[in-house]
Order: C-alpha cells, then structure tokens, then sequence
C-alpha cells in the first residue's frame, strides 16, 4: 500500500510539473527576449556614450596637426584658423589677380631679369637646366629660347636684349645700357618708331618665339598690365608712319616699273 501512495504521490507531481511547465513556457520565452533586448541595447548604449564619443572625437583629431590652418602667432590669443578649400579658393584669386584686364600674364622686371643671359657666361651653360629667354620690346615679353644661344647667348648679337627691354635699341643699335635708356617716345622721326614696332610685330608673328605677357610698373604697362599712353601713342606714330612707308614704297616700286618699261620701249625704237 505504501509503495502503491508513493508511485501515485510521483505521478500526480510529474502530471502536475508539466502541466506548469507548459503554462508558464511562453513566460519563460518572453523573459529570454527581454533579457536578450536589454544585452542589444545595453551595447548600442555603450557605443553611443559620451566617453565612446569623445574617443572617437580626439581619435580623428589625433590625425589632424592641432596647428593646421591657423595663423600659428603665439603674440596673437585670437588665434585663426581656415578651412583648406577657402586658402584653395584664394590661391585661384590671387592667381587670376596676376592677369591684366585682358588676360595678359603680368610679368616684373625681376622676374624678366631670371630670364637673361650674361655676357660672362659658357655657352653651354645659357640654356643648362632647361633655362628660358626672354626679352621685352615695348612691353610685350616674349620666350626667344628658340633662337638659341648663337642668337641671344653670350656671344650672341642680341645677348644684350634678353632678361630687359631694350626697345630703342632695335632701331639705334647701342646695345648697351644707356642706349636702352633712351625715351624713344621723343624721338620727332617716326619712322625710327617704325623701326623699333616692326622688330615687335616680327617677335609677335614668330612662328617659334611664345607671347609670355606685358612687363608691368614699365613706361609701357601699369602695375596692373593697362597699357600706358606712352605707348599707345608710340604705337600709333608708328602704325601711321608705317603707312605712310608702304606707300612710298609702293610708289617707289611702280616708279622703277614705268622705268623699265620706258627703257625697254626706247630700245626697241633704236
């Protein structure tokens, strides 16, 4: 009998375990969820902490030069600083800022000067690591490099005009520094103007010589590439004269034509 009570005391237990155990399963399932939810959001929590973000913040500063684009003037306590594509924007102004209002590359006379040649020097070294020639007439710059050391190195003929502008020179031939420092713009011959604005157009037409710019702060260019009245003036003496040549030359030719055929008739009759 006794044996008998305890197997039906452990049956109706184990009936009375699963029972519950079926019951309270979907309790058990929604703990684990829950308990699962909060481990997920626990670790977002953690991600987005102000410790993690201010980490992450001194992290990419870190890559950064603490100094870089400011004015770095320890004197100065409002210390500035700019955004690298605003120094990228002021570099192209200042860029477009060396152009003149026609968009001629405005050129210094010392920058002029670095393109020279000396008398003094080898020929082989006048053009040595890729050095350029240039030279000035009327303000106008042009690279002459192609015209080689033979033309304008140190024993070259025109050695004198290259890194100046020499303009009057081109007509008087006093390749020399008082030569270059006559004012042209008084000669009262205008076709000696002629002379020296034929030797620009020549450089100006040269299949291998570049236009490099206009020579600013000059008595040809202002600081800001306009050109100046002087020469302007020059230029229009010049053009004028040269017109005034072309006809002469013109009516010098059709004189030896009429000749010729006046000699040639009167030999014919004889």
């Amino acid at each position: 009998k006794k044996s008998t009570l305890i197997a039906a005391t452990y049956n109706t237990f184990e009936s009375n375990t699963t029972t519950m155990r079926r019951k309270t399963a979907p309790l058990t399932t929604l703990v684990w969820l829950i308990i699962a939810a909060s481990i997920l959001l626990s670790s977002v929590l953690e991600e987005r902490s102000p410790i993690k973000m201010m980490a992450v913040v001194v992290s990419a500063e870190a890559t950064t030069s603490p100094n870089e684009g400011c004015n770095n003037n320890d004197d100065n306590d409002d210390q500035t600083c700019t955004d690298p594509s605003t120094e990228e924007e002021s570099a192209t102004t200042t860029t477009t800022k060396q152009l003149s209002p026609s968009g001629e590359r405005l050129i210094t006379s010392t920058e002029l000067a670095s393109h020279g040649i000396k008398s003094t020097e080898s020929k082989e070294a006048a053009t040595a690591g890729g050095h350029t020639i240039w030279l000035s007439i009327l303000g106008r710059v042009f690279d002459v490099t192609s015209g080689g050391p033979s033309y304008y190195g140190p024993k070259g003929s025109y050695n004198f005009y290259s890194g100046r502008d020499a303009s009057p020179c081109f007509h008087s031939g006093k390749n020399n520094e008082e030569g270059a420092a006559v004012n042209l713009e008084e000669w009262e011959d205008d076709k000696h103007l002629m002379s020296v604005y034929d030797w620009s157009q020549f450089y100006e037409k040269h299949e291998t010589y570049q236009f490099m710019g206009v020579l600013i702060n000059s008595k040809y260019y202002d600081e800001n590439g306009e050109e100046m009245d002087v020469r302007k003036d020059i230029v229009e003496r010049a053009s004028k004269a040269k017109i005034i040549a072309d006809k002469e030359k013109e009516a010098r030719k059709k004189a030896r034509l009429e000749k010729r055929k006046a000699d040639r008739e009167k030999n014919m009759k004889k």
